[in-house]
């Protein structure tokens, strides 16, 4: 009976094998072509699309000889570039003339040409969405003049220029543009679409030894449903993204409220809300900021910041905001007609009647509505020290 038993549980221990999977369909690491990040330009009537590929054997410490199937090379990455006359046919094209299958799921972002852009990237999104293995959390940025050169750049201090574009995203906002995101802005009423701008920099002077070029972002690429409509400076940019309540500790520059020189205010912890009003069918938006204030640099001779100067200040840079951010809300509402800020989304959530009302009109409302900034910004610190270093007490200028 004891044998019985045995023999029994052995012959089940033998059947629960045969469920198992195995390793039958292994893919080996030196059979894929890992797409760390990609380039889409439009030239003439094709589509260019720039692959960028890791090197396993490049990616280990500095100084490794390389391997892992002959990526032996100065790089840790190498540039598949293609063109078709239509973007899946810029894959094809460029898996011809690879010897591994190329893998997109490791891909973060995605550099689109200035051209496409303008043009619309309608079909592009088609495909991306399309295929599982193109993950929608991928960082889309537009560049300046064509995304290759972008893509192709050194980027020194990171392994990958796509990694790098992807850590501008996240020191640019708190919640950065991802492909879902963007793709939702383009099917949702009462927002339009944005996207960040990336462009090549020199890290040093052009006539030093050893230049090298690196990444900058340097402002927002505006759409209108898939199609760019223009480009906006850092400057407003930065105070629109602020509005959003997406800016990641933003520093504000004002000037002295008495005496000369500036001083840099760092806003922690900013949020901000939308309060639509509807009065006689006139439309308004207010927008309340809420931030807390640290003075990070003082170079002026303004005060000892006592507390009669502190209200001095946060009256300052309450104004300074509030300029800012009515600038760049005067740029997009008149000069492209778009609402990145969904301030029209505001109204469809808090007053849904009123939007059925008016959303069929709604981008002939929107370039002449009035939208009202409220800040409200405490300043918690101005550092280990009050007065501005260098000066006598007789130089320093007080209220």
């Amino acid at each position: 009976m004891h044998l019985l038993h045995k023999y029994r549980t052995v012959v089940l221990l033998f059947l629960c094998t045969l469920l198992l999977s195995g390793c039958w369909d292994r893919e080996e690491i030196n059979d894929i072509a890992f797409v760390i990040g990609i380039a889409v330009d439009k030239e003439k009537q094709d589509y260019r699309t720039s692959l960028q590929i890791a090197l396993p054997g490049q990616s280990g410490a500095s100084g490794s000889e390389g391997g892992g199937g002959g990526t032996s090379g100065d790089k840790s990455w190498f540039m598949l570039s293609t063109t078709a006359k239509t973007f899946r046919g810029t894959s094809l094209e460029g898996q011809k003339a690879l010897s591994r299958r190329l893998y997109y799921a490791h891909r973060r972002t995605l550099l689109i040409g200035e051209d496409l852009a303008r043009e619309g990237i309608a079909p592009m999104l088609d495909l991306l969405t399309r295929y599982p293995l193109n993950r929608l959390s991928a960082m889309p940025v537009v560049t300046k003049g064509e995304a290759f050169k972008v893509l192709d750049t050194d980027a020194p201090i990171e392994k990958f220029p796509s990694e790098m574009v992807r850590e501008l995203c996240f020191l640019n906002m708190r919640h950065p543009r991802s492909l879902k995101l963007f793709i939702d802005s383009i099917l949702s009423d009462g927002i339009d679409p944005f996207l960040p701008i990336a462009s090549v920099a020199e890290n040093v002077p052009k006539d030093w030894k050893d230049v090298k070029t690196n990444i900058k972002l340097d402002g927002l690429a505006i759409f209108k449903k898939d199609k760019l409509v223009g480009m906006i400076e850092k400057a407003p940019a930065d105070a629109l993204i602020l509005a959003m309540g997406e800016a990641n500790t933003p520093e504000v520059m004002i000037k002295a409220p008495e005496g000369e020189g500036t001083l840099f205010l760092k806003l922690n912890e900013n949020n901000s809300s939308f309060k639509p009003h509807i009065h006689n069918d006139k439309v308004s938006v207010t927008i309340q900021l809420y931030a807390k204030g640290v003075l990070v640099d003082n170079e002026s001779n303004y005060g000892d910041l006592r507390e009669r100067e502190i209200l001095t200040l946060t009256e300052a840079i309450h104004k300074k905001v509030k300029e800012d951010i009515e600038e760049g809300v005067r740029l997009i509402q008149r000069k492209y007609n778009a609402d990145i800020l969904g301030l029209g989304r505001s109204i469809h959530q808090q007053m849904p009647k009123e939007w059925d009302r008016i959303k069929d009109r709604w981008y002939d409302i929107y370039p002449n509505m009035e939208v009202v900034v409220e800040p409200h910004i405490i300043i918690e610190n101005v550092g280990i020290t009050n007065k501005p270093i260098g000066l006598t007490e007789e130089e320093i200028v007080h209220d």
